[in-house]
């Protein structure tokens, strides 16, 4: 495995966040959010639904594309990426991931619905977005 969620420096990220509008409290909301998430992937090697706070700090991540290859390997090691699927929601991977979600946040004392379906618009409702850990080589020659 690679450095560590723990280990990462996420400030140029958030600081983008906060240059595009959004306030310090949303921007520590959605990271403290995505970094529960980020550390159950280190941690289990499983994919995870997004929620819609953790999702505005993945596409922070995701469009910095050198960024994003840096993290995933500090986070699954050398040549893995978390590999991002916008429009996954409502299929049978989304609903599968939204238990590892729900069970994650769980572990932090956060209680999320059964059925995703039942709370959208919320910070913590389901969005569109899930992550997944993969071998770069296979996203290529798929």
């Amino acid at each position: 495995m690679g450095i560590g969620v723990a280990n990462i420096d996420f400030s140029p990220y958030k600081q983008a966040m906060l240059d595009k509008g959004f306030s310090q409290t949303e921007v520590d909301a959605c990271w403290a959010d995505l970094l529960v998430l980020l550390q159950a992937t280190e941690d289990t090697g499983l994919a995870y639904a997004m929620t819609e706070g953790a999702d505005r700090a993945l596409h922070e991540l995701v469009s910095d594309t050198a960024g994003l290859l840096r993290v995933s390997a500090a986070i699954l090691g050398a040549g893995r990426v978390l590999a991002h699927d916008p429009r996954a929601y409502g299929t049978p991977e989304f609903d599968a991931t939204w238990e590892n979600t729900r069970a994650a946040f769980a572990k932090h004392g956060v209680d999320l619905p059964a059925d995703y379906r039942s709370d959208r618009g919320s910070f913590r409702s389901a969005a569109n977005c899930l992550v997944m850990p993969s071998v770069v080589a296979e996203l290529q020659a798929a």
